[in-house]
């Protein structure tokens, strides 16, 4: 696919896809695991090889998510997973390096995927959208809240609409799910340790990504009690 603007190394950017006709791609906590085993290890330069693929893959879950990787296409600063989509906040670090891990990621998980539950065809809704963000626009703010704040979705449908009138007890239980959903970087950006935390490489984006506290405080700030 040409791009309409062709990704730059250094350069931030928004990417997100979904199932074709918008179907599940997550089932299990295997098929969540899974995706997340392989944002880690086909992030390098490596190209993908099925054999080799599967023999890391053969290995525990902890096992897989620390060995060493090279040198990386990305670096990611925040990622979410949602049953039928996903959303991944990654700077490019060589050139090509986005086109390069996308691919090796949704060839990868789509062959797992397709094996499993013994489909065949595409399991995602054409190639991966894109937006470029700039360090210097509130847009990367918004943007990392969005991809944290995205799950509550799955129990809090509308939430948006209500965010300016939250009581104090829904804030309450959206700050609970969050704290419970393992499917995204929230959780190693409030400071819990987990082997998950690998796939981030934070310190290749604004302080603010660094900043556990800060950025606690940041999400809360939107889940505050305004009625009051």
């Amino acid at each position: 696919m040409l791009r309409k603007d062709p990704f730059v190394t250094g350069e931030y950017y928004h990417l997100w896809n979904r199932g074709i006709d918008k179907r599940n791609i997550f089932k299990l906590q295997k098929d969540y695991e899974r995706f997340m085993m392989l944002l880690y290890v086909t992030n390098n330069e490596d190209a993908i090889k099925l054999d080799n693929l599967v023999n890391i893959l053969h290995k525990g879950y902890e096992e897989i998510m620390v060995i060493e990787r090279g040198q990386r296409l990305v670096s990611i600063g925040a990622w979410c997973l949602m049953t039928n989509h996903f959303h991944l906040l990654v700077r490019q670090e060589v050139d090509g390096g986005i086109t390069k891990f996308m691919r090796k990621l949704g060839t990868g998980y789509s062959m797992f995927f397709n094996i499993k539950y013994q489909r065949q065809g595409a399991l995602f809704g054409g190639p991966f959208k894109s937006k470029c963000i700039k360090t210097d626009d509130s847009y990367m703010q918004q943007l990392l809240a969005y991809i944290h704040l995205n799950s509550l979705d799955i129990k809090f449908s509308g939430w948006e609409k209500e965010i300016n009138k939250l009581s104090s007890s829904k804030s309450l239980k959206m700050k609970s799910f969050l704290d419970l959903y393992k499917y995204s970087s929230y959780l190693d950006y409030v400071g819990k340790n987990r082997v998950e935390s690998n796939i981030l490489s934070r310190d290749n984006f604004p302080d603010y990504f660094s900043e556990a506290n800060s950025f606690k405080d940041f999400i809360e700030g939107y889940l505050v009690d305004t009625t009051s």
